[in-house]
This record gives structure tokens, C-alpha cells and sequence, in this order.
């Protein structure tokens, strides 16, 4: 091994429900909810097709998946009289159905958890590096907030006659390019990749785990005034208590960051995160190693604009970037005009229910093994 490269054995302890997804869906059309058994079996259509070939019933599945748009797959199977034990050859996998869902009248698709090619779901590096990414970011801004002054005065006074994230994107860009392209291999475009300190940042995909790791829940919205509202999107998430194992090699030649110092970041982007968002619900501070991972986390997890301009001048930033990149009709019904009021924004926390219990979406820790 290079002496100049630096691995380390780490850790994701999933402390609540977790999703990173595939960017694809299960519709109803492909999975079953069983009462009895609780759990969602999910299917593979041609697998289904063949069984309905082999039951005499291919025209009517076909007719069902092309033209039915109102019912969801168990009740195609009653109607047609196919019971669940003949259909079982297509099962692709299962998972446990979680707490009683709220759905609405018609059934939802599944957002699907990230799989490896032999069906186990596992978390890739370039997720990992990702959320690392915009903790340092905020931790070099809110150390030096000076060297990005000009920046945060473009952001704060962006002002779009119609809905638009363009500029909001590049300035987000440039922010990005000022902290971490600093290797001048390319002297003439500054904003090239090559020029990235991160490059020395290697984080390699998680070990496979296992199905039994995954449980199906409900997306929530938690509101400052204590009110919940159950939506209709159901997610693959890991369960409380996994734990994802993956390895960071950090290339000395190239990154600044020692894992001494990733981790100073993470303990000081978690203090920002609380000041400035979490506190704002009544939440309790959590661990200094904890982060928040994969989809449903929220903007503020996300992004570097309160460890730009903190708890205040952070709530009028976040108001006006919504108020320039969304509709005005998604930002009226989204309650977002009263966020400076509220005192936070966004105002709503990402939340789901297991067991019983109200969990913050992606909430873990980062370990490193020593």
C-alpha cells in the first residue's frame, strides 16, 4: 500500500428509517399487501406473465397491466380467481409492511431502495461522498464566511420574475468550485473537475446487506405546530439498529482532510443543523458523529445556506429561494410565505413511523473504526 494513502474501516448506524433510492418504482401492478403475513411481496412481471400463460389467463394480465389503471394487483388476482400460492413463483422478494399505513383511496407506487445485481440493497460511495461533500462544504464556509461574502450577497438578493433555479444552480456551483477546486492541474478552467480536491476522497460502495434489513414506510410531514400529516408515498427504507460498512481511503497528495478532521466537520455541521432547524421542532441534540443520509432528509441537510448566513438571515434566504424557484401556487399551498414568521424554513421536518414511535428521516451515525 502507497504510504500516502490512508484507509480507514467505517461505519453507518441507521438510527432511524433510511432511504437511498434506485430512481425507480414499484406500482401497484407489481406488489401485494398481505394483512395476515404484514408484509408487501413484490413481484416480477414476467415471471407473472409466464404463470399467466401456463393458467390460460396471459390476455386478461395483459389487458389488466395496459388499460386498468384503478386496481392494484391483489384485487386482479380475486377477480380473476388466482390465489396468492399460484402466483408465488414470481415472487421477487418481500418486506415487512411497517407500522398500519394511512393510504389514501387509491394505491401508491413504491419508491424503491437501491439494489446491487444480485437483489441485496447496499448504499453506493457516491451517496456517502455526497452527504461528506456538503457537510465540509458547510464547515469551510462557516469557518471563513468572509471569502464567500460576494456569494452571499448574489444568493440573498436573487430576484427571478418567473420560477427559475438556474442561477441559484451556478451560484451553488461557484461556491462549490471556490472551497474545493484548488489543485490548479488545470490552470485555465478553474471549475474543471480536475481541480478537485475531493478527487483524494475515495469512498467505496457499502458491503451488501440484506433484505430482512429493509422495512416499508410512510412518508410524514411533522409541522412546528406539532401537526402531522401522513402522505401517500411509501419508501423501502433500512430499519433502526443496520449498520452499513464501507471503507474511506483518503489520498494525501491531493485531500486536505484527515478523518480527524472529517469528523470536526461533522460534529460542527451537526450543531449548526440543531441551532438552526432541528431545534425549531423541539427535537433533543443528537450524537456529535451524526448525520443525515439518503432521500426525504430535507433541504437544510442538503445545502450550505444556514451555514452561510445562520439561524436568522438562514430563514429569509431559504424563504426567498422558494419563493424564486418554485411556482407561486406551490409556494402559497406550501405554507412557505409564513416561514420568516415561523422562524424556520422549511417548516416542515421530514418524519416517518415505526413501531409506533415518530422517527426523523436518514438520521445515523458516522464510526470510524479504529
Amino acid at each position: 500500500m502507497k504510504d500516502y494513502l490512508k484507509v480507514y474501516k467505517a461505519k453507518i448506524h441507521v438510527m432511524s428509517p433510511t432511504f437511498v433510492g434506485s430512481g425507480k418504482d414499484i406500482s401497484k401492478k407489481e406488489y401485494c399487501l398481505s394483512a395476515r403475513d404484514q408484509k408487501v411481496f413484490v413481484y416480477d412481471p414476467a415471471k407473472m406473465y409466464q404463470l399467466m400463460q401456463k393458467a390460460g389467463k396471459s390476455r386478461q394480465f395483459e389487458d389488466y397491466l395496459l388499460n386498468d389503471s384503478r386496481n392494484e394487483l391483489e384485487r386482479w388476482l380475486q377477480d380473476n380467481r388466482v390465489s396468492v400460492s399460484d402466483v408465488a413463483g414470481a415472487v421477487r422478494y418481500s418486506v415487512s409492511w411497517g407500522d398500519r399505513m394511512e393510504l389514501g383511496k387509491s394505491r401508491t407506487t413504491i419508491m424503491e431502495f437501491v439494489k446491487d445485481p444480485y437483489g441485496c440493497p447496499y448504499v453506493p460511495g457516491t451517496s456517502i461522498k455526497g452527504m461528506l461533500r456538503t457537510i465540509l462544504l458547510g464547515y469551510e464556509i462557516m469557518k471563513n464566511k468572509k471569502a464567500y461574502s460576494q456569494q452571499a450577497t448574489r444568493i440573498k438578493e436573487y430576484h427571478a420574475e418567473r420560477p427559475d433555479n438556474k442561477n441559484y444552480r451556478n451560484e451553488s456551483e461557484n461556491v462549490e468550485s471556490t472551497t474545493f477546486n484548488k489543485l490548479n492541474r488545470d490552470e485555465k478552467k478553474k471549475d474543471n473537475a480536475v481541480n478537485d480536491v475531493l478527487q483524494g476522497l475515495i469512498i467505496s460502495d457499502s458491503k451488501p446487506l440484506s433484505l430482512d434489513n429493509l422495512v416499508l414506510c410512510q412518508k410524514i410531514e411533522y409541522h412546528t405546530n406539532n401537526e402531522e400529516t401522513a402522505l401517500n408515498i411509501l419508501r423501502e427504507c433500512l430499519r433502526p439498529g443496520t449498520d452499513i460498512e464501507f471503507t474511506i481511503t483518503i489520498d494525501t497528495q491531493s485531500c486536505p482532510y484527515s478523518i480527524d478532521a472529517i469528523m470536526e466537520a461533522v460534529k460542527v455541521f451537526n450543531e449548526m443543523y440543531y441551532s438552526c432547524f432541528l431545534s425549531k421542532f423541539g427535537s433533543k441534540q443528537r450524537p456529535a458523529d451524526t448525520v443525515y443520509i439518503g432521500g426525504g432528509v430535507g433541504f437544510v441537510s442538503k445545502t450550505f445556506i444556514y451555514p452561510m448566513f445562520g439561524p436568522n438571515e438562514g430563514v429569509k434566504t431559504a424563504e426567498n429561494i422558494f419563493r424564486n424557484t418554485l411556482p407561486a401556487r406551490v409556494f402559497s399551498e406550501h405554507g412557505h410565505k409564513h416561514d420568516s414568521r415561523n422562524g424556520v424554513s422549511p417548516h416542515i421536518l421530514k418524519c416517518t413511523k415505526l413501531n409506533g414511535k415518530r422517527y426523523q428521516m436518514g438520521m445515523c451515525r458516522l464510526i470510524i473504526e479504529v
